[in-house]
């Protein structure tokens, strides 16, 4: 397989400008996270991705798929390597990537889950934790774990399952009625 990309250290200081690439089209021209693209032609552009809110930064390429997915410090931007806009980009503060067996990345941030499909189609869950997650685990198209629930006098985590395919969620810390609880501001039902 003919690599696509390389992921560079630092902004090249010889040969042609790298190119800027933004969630909002700005010019940004700072350090951000700088990835070489090999076009079709043979020719290859360096742009140097804006970061978003984490410390998460990777790339993944798809079998059988044009595109390619660079998260840079928690944003994703869904590139074509022969072009310099991105297709898409969504996110800014995603924390974690799980793989699943069938080409999807499953990716957290602090409140919800993205499905990212090897196409470059992507969906968001529902909200599911007020802020965090851990314990995660993935098997069989669920992801589970714990969601951060706020209490007054301590930290709590609830438990929470999330399947995939069926998008359907049992648990977690924003989903009021989980495991049967009542909460204060719940007081109308």
């Amino acid at each position: 397989m003919i690599a696509k990309f390389e992921i560079l250290n630092a902004l090249p200081t010889t040969g042609p400008m790298y190119i800027p690439v933004a969630d909002n089209d700005e010019e940004y021209y700072s350090q951000g996270y700088t990835i070489k693209f090999f076009r079709d032609n043979g020719s290859e552009w360096v742009a140097n991705f804006k970061p978003g809110l984490t410390d998460l930064n990777c790339v993944y390429s798809f079998d059988g798929y044009h595109g390619i997915l660079v998260i840079a410090g928690g944003t994703c931007y869904y590139m074509n390597p022969n072009d310099f806009k991105p297709i898409a980009i969504f996110g800014g503060g995603y924390e974690i990537v799980l793989n699943s067996s069938d080409g999807r990345l499953i990716i957290l941030d602090s409140v919800g889950i993205t499905v990212f499909e090897p196409t470059g189609n992507f969906w968001h869950s529902v909200r599911i934790s007020f802020d965090g997650f851990k314990e995660l685990e993935y098997s069989d198209k669920v992801v589970t774990g714990l969601s951060y629930f706020p209490m007054f006098d301590a930290e709590k985590w609830d438990r929470f399952s999330y399947n995939i395919d069926t998008k359907v969620l049992t648990g977690g810390s924003w989903n009021m009625t989980s495991n049967n609880k009542k909460y204060w501001w719940k007081f109308w039902k």
